[in-house]
């Protein structure tokens, strides 16, 4: 008798990184509501503590077996092509084991790896849901990091028409996204697509004097914080424009955590223009990532300019359920702009507008009663919105309904 549902992903429990803890709870919350679960997933390194992780194991009634695969340093785009070919290539050997199950959950990163449910789709009728975390080839597009015309982008078309003609349903994280994907993937239809958006999960504590000492930070001061994938799609220029601009401000600092590969540019401008006003740290968990999101006055969302329905970023779900005031740097239009504003959640400033950015800071940080009453607003979205259980109760209701197909 087949089990219900596989959990087909590069990164998974116990790593650390979003890409792993939202389809890690994910499958404990479907296993917890009588889904019989289980994870194909690479074998864990650089978002992992733990060294002796074993190959197969059951956690919260999650069977997990990990992949052994080529993993090089992620800053380069020649070594994250080679770790997801590698995985992928990986996971195509295991392709009999979804054979055992119903259906298979599948996410957009990397962004080849659907080929492996498609070709179970082929072989065994598996039902296959799909999560798109960003819309490729566009979302590489928009960073420039592919060419429309280049033979990797003919392959994603390609791999793309077989899987949207095979996919049961479609998971977008926004309404933004679901639309662009009906306009641009022909194939899938309105009931084909619903929205459900990430979540957080951290700890949330009250900033003290050790998370304040732990930063090197004084309790008056205003603590701009960017938190997550420093990368290709996201608009670090305008923010470190806006940190040059503000390195004369002895009142207010600037926290950068995480990694992607803009973090070395950033390191090479805050060596060359002296920026003693910003500090950059690497990624962040448990305690450490909670201290940090506690002493931060706001936080910052920030998206390259045209990669509007391509991606969605996932700290922004940290800043809403740590209850602080959001800067978004996006481009006009956006759904980011859109909610940060109708809500009231805090200020936004289109890409390469750092003066406009400059500006709404300067205003947070002279008005930081005004900061508590956007927290209070920030986390009633949150509880309304994205609290852990309302997104996950959505994806008992997918598997629910596929279950009686």
């Amino acid at each position: 008798m087949k089990k219900d549902i596989l959990f087909l992903c590069q990164f998974f429990y116990p790593e650390y990184n979003s890409s792993a803890t939202l389809p890690f709870d994910t499958a404990k919350y479907l296993a917890s509501h009588g889904f019989r679960v289980g994870a194909l997933c690479g074998y864990p390194k650089e978002y992992s503590k733990d060294v002796n992780v074993p190959l197969n194991e059951t956690k919260d009634k999650v069977e997990i077996q990990r992949i052994k695969y080529l993993q090089l340093k992620r800053g380069s785009k020649i070594g994250r092509l080679i770790n997801y070919f590698s995985f992928t290539f990986k996971a195509s050997l295991h392709v009999g084991k979804l054979r055992k199950y119903k259906s298979v959950i599948v996410y957009s990163n990397p962004p080849i790896l659907p080929l492996v449910p498609v070709i179970a789709n082929m072989l065994f009728k598996t039902k296959i849901v799909f999560v798109s975390y960003d819309v490729y080839p566009e979302v590489a597009y928009a960073s420039k990091t592919l060419n429309p015309g280049s033979f990797i982008s003919k392959v994603m078309n390609k791999l793309n028409h077989q899987l949207f003609k095979r996919v049961s349903k479609v998971i977008s994280l926004t309404d933004e996204m679901k639309e662009f994907l009906l306009e641009n993937r022909k194939e899938l239809t309105e009931d084909k697509v619903v929205t459900i958006p990430n979540w957080a999960h951290e700890k949330l504590i009250k900033p003290d004097k050790e998370a304040y000492d732990r930063f090197g930070y004084d309790q008056d001061q205003f603590i701009v914080s960017y938190f997550g994938n420093m990368g290709t799609c996201q608009d670090m220029d305008t923010l470190m424009d806006a940190v040059e601009k503000l390195k004369d401000e002895e009142n207010i600092k600037f926290l950068f955590v995480g990694h992607g590969n803009k973090v070395e540019s950033i390191k090479e401008t805050i060596k060359e223009k002296q920026l003693k006003n910003v500090q950059l740290l690497d990624f962040l968990t448990g305690k450490d990532f909670e201290q940090a999101v506690a002493v931060s006055s706001c936080c910052v969302v920030s998206l390259e300019k045209g990669s509007k329905g391509t991606c969605a970023p996932s700290k922004y779900y940290s800043y809403l359920q740590g209850g602080k005031p959001i800067l978004g740097i996006v481009e006009e239009g956006s759904y980011l702009e859109e909610e940060i504003t109708r809500e009231k959640l805090g200020y936004v400033a289109h890409n390469q507008d750092s003066d406009l950015l400059v500006k709404h800071i300067k205003h947070m940080a002279e008005n930081k009663s005004e900061c508590l009453e956007i927290g209070k607003r920030v986390t009633q979205v949150y509880m309304n919105n994205y609290d852990i259980e309302i997104c996950l109760d959505k994806y008992v209701s997918v598997f629910n309904n596929l279950e009686r197909r």
